[in-house]
């Protein structure tokens, strides 16, 4: 949401200080609002919420805004919503007590006031958990329509008619296209919500955006301009006001002149479809009056977020990503990878390590990709394993650090994924691994952000030869176990497709013999993956201990007070080993567990970034691989 949290505040109980409120007084919002921002103790609005709710709410306007991730734009479009809506409801009690009518055109009900479109499913069933949580005591109702999710749920929900609908393109045109009364009839229609529209605009993506923004009601010049669709309901009924149309964005671009664009209705996407800001802006009927609103700043990541790094080989990422996430554990942590192979390579090498981890892409089923959300919410420790699916919108208060494992492909993928972090004026860290492969890549980033420099992730060697042995024994049991899960996988293709067609599989006598070795070498891997289980277990069960640790010679070692305590640590979670289902944290000896960001916050060490020599590096390391080529011809 971008403001202090959400809890149940003292505003429940009546005690709290209206001087923390003051800067939501100055925004004059309605009393329901108010008590919904007491109650969720939201102190002050953000830097785009100022901006924002008095040219949405009180001037009317239409508004294009661009803010960092993180920065609160949910409340900056949510909050005028509600003060219309309950502004009229309030206006028409007024008339009905003065004049014993009330009028329908100040303040219908059963109409859709408010469509909110959304690039992806988890964004808009957060976006309607946020609104959700304000809406609370107000008698406004908002309904989530995603894909991946029952049709004839959602279908029943929009029969009681919610007065704000939040969903995602396809699913939103797919309902609309089958004529759903409350959905295409939109002539009360009071706002239309482009969130993260940037996203929306990549080629190949959202076509339904442009179908759904045709079936909006337009303005009077340009009626006649407007396709006639058979789904649309027309109605007489005039607009009581003018709809407002609120587009937001983590970037903005926009020509200088595109005021006057729009005012004569010069930026026209009609015909070359919707491949920018301002061509859908001005199709979906924004007003030349629109405040523009920029808060994004030159260097676009956020200003709390420590950027760091780690040189390592690409065959050694498994083990410092194993380091990060054994010895500074602490934290939500989001590891970002370009590839749902290197996902799935991860998840399996980290949870054959003992470590608990929730994955998300782009393959899973909706409701499996909701779960994983909720568990990496639920828990402050927690670790998420995702592809780029999970870099833009997704606002999960307090990730404390994200690890590129693999770099973005682009720039601004990099500021989203990064944005995940220090969101809402909180602090937080990144944290990238550059191989050699990545070093022309890394300092195409570091030159579009100007960064000269970046601080080297402190990594204690000492510690290294354990992590690299436990990382090493992981590797060989996943290599085992997928490569039977695969020989498997295919007997069972063979077996099941004979039978579809009603053969029986027969085997002569070679046949026999090929079964036999095959069983022979399956029950060799097997007992060799007992051996290594064997022995990674024996490893997990151990404290992480550096190199120049001595069993036998403690005083040879040093034995700190933070060592004298943790061997006390361990004594005690012996003698309570009563619960075998409960996951112990891993001791490391010799160092207090921290955070990546306080580990970075301690270390000092800042590396200049030399391209020149990062380029030099990767032009021989290609000279050497084709010279190695080369001899194997």
């Amino acid at each position: 949401l971008g403001n202090d949290g959400i809890s149940d505040g003292d505003a429940e109980k009546g005690s709290f200080d209206e001087e923390q409120y003051y800067a939501w007084n100055e925004l004059r919002l309605h009393p329901l609002i108010m008590k919904s921002i007491f109650r969720l103790n939201f102190k002050g609005p953000t830097a785009i919420q100022k901006a924002c709710i008095p040219a949405a709410a009180h001037q009317g306007k239409d508004v294009i805004g661009a803010a960092e991730t993180g920065s609160g734009k949910t409340l900056a479009f949510g909050l005028p919503i509600f003060q219309r809506v309950l502004e009229e409801r309030d206006k028409a009690q007024r008339l009905l007590t003065e004049k014993g009518t009330a009028s329908d055109r100040i303040a219908p009900e059963g109409v859709l006031r408010a469509l909110i479109v959304t690039p992806t499913r988890e964004l808009a069933l957060q976006v309607t958990d946020h609104l959700k949580a304000v809406a609370i005591g107000t008698g406004i109702r908002v309904v989530p329509v995603v894909g991946g999710m029952s049709t004839e749920k959602q279908e029943r929900l929009l029969k009681k008619r919610p007065e704000i609908v939040v969903g995602t393109p396809g699913r939103l045109w797919e309902i609309m296209s089958q004529g759903e009364t409350h959905l295409v009839e939109l002539h009360s229609l009071s706002f239309f919500v482009l969130d993260e529209a940037d996203r929306m605009l990549e080629t190949g993506h959202f076509q339904e955006l442009q179908s759904i923004i045709d079936m909006l009601p337009m303005k009077k010049e340009s009626a006649e301009m407007q396709p006639q669709n058979v789904n649309c309901v027309n109605l007489s009924t005039p607009q009581r006001k003018k709809r407002q149309t609120l587009v937001f964005s983590a970037t903005l671009a926009l020509s200088s002149d595109f005021r006057k664009k729009l005012k004569r209705g010069a930026v026209n996407g009609k015909k070359d479809g919707l491949n920018s800001i301002e061509t859908l802006s001005e199709r979906a009927g924004m007003r030349a009056n629109t405040a523009i609103i920029d808060l994004t700043n030159a260097s676009v990541l956020v200003s709390k977020l420590v950027e760091s790094i780690i040189e390592c080989r690409e065959e050694d990422k498994d083990g410092y990503l194993y380091y990060i996430l054994s010895i500074h554990g602490h934290g939500r942590t989001i590891v970002f990878c370009t590839s749902i192979a290197a996902v799935r390579h991860i998840s399996s090498l980290l949870r054959i390590l003992g470590i608990n981890i929730w994955t998300l892409h782009s393959e899973m089923q909706q409701r499996a990709r909701l779960k994983s959300v909720d568990r990496f919410r639920a828990n402050e420790d927690s670790i998420l394993v995702a592809t780029d699916a999970a870099a833009r919108g997704l606002d999960i208060i307090g990730v404390r650090t994200v690890i590129h494992y693999q770099l973005p492909l682009s720039a601004e993928v990099y500021v989203h994924r990064c944005g995940r972090t220090a969101r809402a004026s909180t602090d937080g860290c990144s944290i990238a691994l550059i191989s050699p492969n990545d070093a022309s890549k890394f300092a195409a980033l570091s030159k579009s952000f100007k960064k000269e420099s970046f601080k080297m992730f402190p990594v204690e060697v000492s510690y290294l030869p354990d992590i690299m042995k436990r990382s090493s024994l992981a590797h060989q049991i996943d290599k085992i176990v997928r490569k039977s899960s695969k020989e498997n996988a295919e007997r069972t293709w063979l077996e099941r497709n004979a039978e579809s067609v009603g053969l029986d599989l027969e085997y002569d006598d070679s046949d026999e013999e090929t079964m036999n070795n095959k069983y022979r070498q399956n029950k060799a891997k097997s007992n060799q993956l007992k051996k290594l289980q064997q022995e990674l277990d024996a490893l997990l069960s151990t404290p992480l201990k550096p190199k120049t640790f001595s069993k036998r010679y403690l005083a040879g070692a040093g034995v700190s007070p933070v060592t004298q305590n943790q061997f006390e640590e361990l004594a005690k979670d012996k003698r309570s080993d009563s619960e075998p289902n409960k996951r112990r944290k891993m001791v490391v000896i010799g160092q207090h567990s921290m955070e990546p960001l306080q580990a970075l916050q301690n270390a000092s060490t800042e590396m200049l970034l030399d391209l020149k020599g990062i380029a030099e590096k990767k032009k021989s390391l290609d000279q050497v691989r084709r010279k190695r080529m080369e001899l194997k011809k």
